[in-house]
């Protein structure tokens, strides 16, 4: 079976628990706002809320969503979450042939605190998730128009050789780092860059990527395009996002819309935004879908549930404010 898309990561198990008795405090000393709660007390919270998340599910669903077949390259365990997990990707029309099931190790869990605001702390345990390797993988069912690339924990021999496979079968390459990737430095990372069609970064990671202050914008645009094989994309939070091919960049500004819970925000776009260029090849057009697809999920629990059910006629994209922005 060839895929139109086959994504690659983390797979884990998601609970979410939100409750107004968590308190948010700013921190005098470094002005990180924190939640709170009394140590030893009992706390009320609503219903949880139990789904499947890492980036290569979210990611997958959101393409499958989008009308895309797709298979998902992640590592759960042989128990009941695992199962879940695998249930929870079919029903959202994902091909689940491709995961590795582990019989040593258990799944991946992670509970999400969230606050009234829908800001959250993640408790992790990545479990089998975190030792996806090469082995496990069937390559000769790796085939695919599009990897798209999440956090693999830094397996860098994983990494070379997906980008080797990519290379040998012609597939295209959208890649969103995580911190122990883009730990390793632009240096080691440069080679696997040029080679990456689509590359999402948020302007914090981007800037000390580059050594430079997160306030240059314009410079942190046209160095990451310098770097890149075709398509950069900065994410900004609830400033909007940019995305440059080095000689056009555009700007999306965040609509405003409830925050429920931001978890899968990131997720969301860089998916969304790679399933614009796969269906218009058009930066603009790339953009209203990542957009459209983050602020969909924010105003649900879960990575997932607020995924847009489908690919959005041209009425609903054209309602996404782009606009050109000056790198100089």
């Amino acid at each position: 079976m060839k895929f139109d898309v086959i994504t690659v990561g983390a797979a884990v198990r998601d609970v979410y628990v939100q409750s107004n008795d968590f308190t948010i405090e700013d921190n005098d000393t470094d002005g990180v706002r924190e939640a709170c709660f009394v140590l030893g007390g009992k706390l009320e919270t609503d219903a949880p809320v139990f789904s499947s998340g890492g980036g290569a599910t979210n990611a997958a669903a959101t393409f499958a969503h989008l009308g895309f077949k797709v298979g998902c390259v992640a590592k759960i365990g042989g128990d009941a979450p695992g199962k879940d997990i695998r249930a929870d990707l079919k029903h959202h029309g994902v091909h689940t042939s491709l995961l590795v099931t582990s019989e040593k190790e258990p799944t991946g869990y992670s509970t999400l605190l969230t606050t009234n605001e829908g800001r959250r702390t993640a408790l992790v345990y990545r479990g089998a998730s975190a030792t996806l390797k090469a082995k496990d993988i069937d390559w000769s069912n790796l085939t695919a128009k599009w990897f798209y690339i999440t956090s693999l924990k830094g397996n860098t021999a994983l990494l070379k050789k997906l980008f080797k496979h990519a290379h040998a079968t012609d597939t295209s390459i959208a890649w969103n780092p995580g911190s122990t990737e883009l730990a390793l430095g632009r240096r080691k990372l440069e080679p696997s860059f040029k080679r990456t069609d689509v590359l999402t970064l948020n302007r914090e990671e981007a800037a000390a990527l580059l050594r430079l202050a997160p306030s240059d914008l314009s410079t942190i645009l046209s160095r990451m395009a310098e770097l890149v094989g075709r398509y950069v994309v900065i994410t900004d939070g609830k400033r909007g996002t940019y995305a440059t091919n080095g000689t056009d960049t555009y700007f999306a500004p965040p609509n405003d819309v409830p925050v429920v819970n931001a978890t899968g925000a990131g997720d969301a776009f860089g998916s969304g935004f790679t399933a614009g260029m796969m269906q218009f090849e058009d930066i603009a057009m790339a953009l209203r879908l990542g957009t459209l697809n983050a602020e969909s999920v924010i105003q649900q629990v879960g990575a997932k549930n607020g995924l847009l059910p489908r690919m959005p006629g041209s009425r609903a994209l054209g309602q996404v404010r782009v606009e050109p922005y000056r790198t100089s």
